[in-house]
């Protein structure tokens, strides 16, 4: 097979491209990775599949780099070999300078990676991950951790970390570091905006503010409650709680709407309704968008939207 710098790679089987690679990386260069020393050391071994994975992702660079002239590679610290063939790769298949830089993976408290990999994937894009559900993953960070990201994704000084740890130390229930490390990653990412949009849920949610739900519209409240049924009611003259109940489809008849109205297990915007016979007022029972949030038990949610 003859190769030429420029357009060897292309048009190749899997076969003849690992081929083509080996002829710029050494075997043992491969085998000397310490991720694949790790594997080859393990009781389960390394398939050849894993192997030639570094292959690929090589390759993956040096088409991004001669396709998009892509210099520069980041991974988490578990993508070094791969990055490293990948420079390897490139610099003596076309004598052109590239960059790899890896950062710590973000792990769970059992050492678990976050990534899409491990269907727990954290996303940058709105569409993949709100601006709450970000939020929220930082405010749920363990103390063991906090501080480590906080140096890690914040631009706040060593200095004010320390002195957040300390008052944390003091008052462990108010959660100050983790708060602080949700607004800066989440103010990065999505903005001003986007932090309080993420913050106005959080109120919502966790602090049952009506205030803060009333300002949201309806796509983000049906964000917030992921899962809830949503109806569009016409507002009636004399309506009542039951009435109410039935029509957003609350429960299968009237007799259990009766009955677990009565004991206390229905909701309107955060407030329990214990009367059926209640009849709805504009200013108590509907929120300033028009929107009701109505909740059976403590986890079945139905939005309702009122038409005008």
């Amino acid at each position: 097979m003859i190769i030429n710098n420029e357009d060897w790679y292309k048009n190749m089987n899997a076969v003849e491209l690992i081929g083509g690679i080996g002829r710029y990386m050494r075997m043992g260069t491969l085998l000397s990775r310490t991720s694949v020393q790790s594997r080859l050391n393990s009781p389960a071994g390394m398939t050849f599949t894993e192997f030639s994975y570094q292959l690929f992702q090589a390759y993956d660079w040096l088409h991004l780099f001669k396709e998009h002239q892509c210099t520069f590679q980041i991974g988490g610290n578990d993508q070094m070999g791969n990055i490293m063939s990948g420079h390897e790769l490139i610099s003596k298949a076309c004598k052109k300078p590239v960059y790899g830089l890896t950062v710590p993976l973000v792990t769970t408290e059992m050492g678990d990676k976050f990534g899409k990999s491990a269907g727990n994937a954290v996303w940058l894009t709105q569409e993949k991950t709100s601006s709450f559900t970000l939020y929220q993953f930082w405010m749920r960070m363990p103390d063991s951790d906090v501080e480590k990201f906080l140096k890690l994704f914040t631009f706040d000084s060593v200095g004010s970390i320390s002195d957040l740890m300390r008052q944390h130390s003091e008052k462990p229930e108010l959660r100050l570091p983790q708060k602080r490390l949700a607004e800066q990653v989440t103010l990065l990412v999505h903005g001003e905006e986007g932090l309080a949009k993420a913050q106005q849920a959080t109120s919502a949610l966790y602090e049952r503010s009506v205030t803060a739900l009333g300002q949201m519209n309806v796509e983000d409240i049906g964000l917030l409650f992921s899962g809830a049924t949503v109806v569009s009611l016409l507002p009636e003259a004399g309506q009542d709680v039951l009435d109410l109940s039935m029509k957003a489809g609350c429960f299968p008849t009237k007799q259990d709407a009766i009955r677990i109205i009565s004991a206390g297990g229905f909701y309107i915007n955060q407030q329990k309704v214990n009367n059926p016979s209640e009849v709805l007022n504009v200013n108590v029972h509907r929120l300033q968008n028009n929107v009701s949030l109505v909740r059976v038990g403590k986890r079945n949610y139905y939005i309702v939207k009122w038409l005008s």
